[in-house]
């Protein structure tokens, strides 16, 4: 059984683990790490710059986005990636390993 990573959760990242894990075997998991839980939309901060769209209009919670696929979500910023070990040590002083 493997464990998968993607690192960052923007538009890439989350794409990224969608297609990730429709390709993975039963067992495996998914996990996706990102230094924000929120997914923040950039193109859409004028439209909040001129009050056509409130912040929490462009922003999505991310956990729960994640949760329904069935794919781990840690929103804390990654320190260190060891490629060797196949870690990656998290800011909050914990480390996740890879496959």
């Amino acid at each position: 059984m493997a464990h998968v990573v993607v690192l960052g959760a923007g538009l890439g990242g989350t794409i990224m683990a969608y297609e990730l894990k429709d390709q993975l075997r039963p067992g495996d998991t998914l996990t996706v790490i990102s230094k924000e839980p929120k997914y923040h939309f950039v193109p859409s901060n004028p439209w909040v710059a001129v009050n056509w769209r409130k912040q929490e209009d462009i922003e999505i919670d991310l956990a729960p986005v994640f949760a329904r696929k069935g794919i781990g979500f840690r929103p804390v910023a990654a320190t260190t990636i060891d490629p060797v070990a196949r870690r990656i040590d998290l800011e909050d002083g914990t480390s996740v390993d890879y496959d």
